[in-house]
């Protein structure tokens, strides 16, 4: 619905423009769409640590207390306005064999969409646990770890090649849009899946042991 009708009289001639009042619900919608927009440009300016409702608040022209109504807490305000949707469940549809590559290129195509946001919830995960843990959950997609197997002839080291999985896909998105290394930040898709794949497709593989070695 818009805020303007069009009133057209009985005999099908269009009347008078009126203002149709917005309900409640579209007014709280947008009041709660411009807070996030000015979260987002906070916490982006000024990391999670030094940024205050207070300050939210102003950047939206609202009084703080609207702005905890509405969110209850810096950190959940936080954690809504830089939401990261990835979506990598609908890389998972086709053949086995080129998986990984699907599933990459969606996690780095939606963060490069989003690096504003990215780059923000990173910094904060070096300082923040429970945003830590969201960032976590982030990079470790579905599907990467679907051929890792079970029962008692599992390989053991399946928890420790998946988590590592993580930490090469984190650590490029870290150099890529936080710490901005030159070559990581201005490669493109193409050029960091090349480099990546390989990586990623070797750990998720059963280590080969070398002899000697326990």
């Amino acid at each position: 619905m818009t805020d303007r009708d069009r009133v057209t009289s009985c005999t099908g001639a269009p009347g008078r423009d009126v203002t149709v009042p917005a309900t409640r619900a579209e007014r709280r919608a947008r009041t709660r769409a411009a807070i996030l927009e000015a979260a987002r440009e906070t916490f982006a300016a000024n990391g999670f640590e030094k940024s205050t409702i207070r300050a939210v608040a102003r950047r939206a022209g609202y009084d703080p207390a609207l702005v905890m109504q509405h969110f209850g807490s810096k950190t959940e305000l936080f954690r809504e306005a830089t939401a990261i949707d990835l979506d990598v469940a609908s890389a998972l549809d086709g053949p086995a064999e080129t998986r990984t590559e699907r599933i990459l290129w969606r996690t780095f195509e939606g963060l490069d969409a989003q690096a504003a946001r990215v780059a923000s919830t990173l910094r904060t995960m070096l300082t923040h646990d429970e945003v830590a843990g969201e960032a976590l959950r982030l990079f470790h997609p579905p599907g990467l770890d679907d051929d890792a197997g079970g029962g008692p002839d599992a390989d053991p080291l399946t928890d420790l090649r998946r988590e590592l999985v993580v930490a090469v896909t984190l650590g490029t998105a870290i150099a890529r849009y936080v710490l901005r290394s030159p070559a990581v930040e201005a490669a493109s898709r193409e050029d960091l899946l090349a480099c990546l794949l390989p990586a990623v497709d070797a750990l998720r593989s059963p280590p080969v042991r070398v002899p000697g070695t326990r």
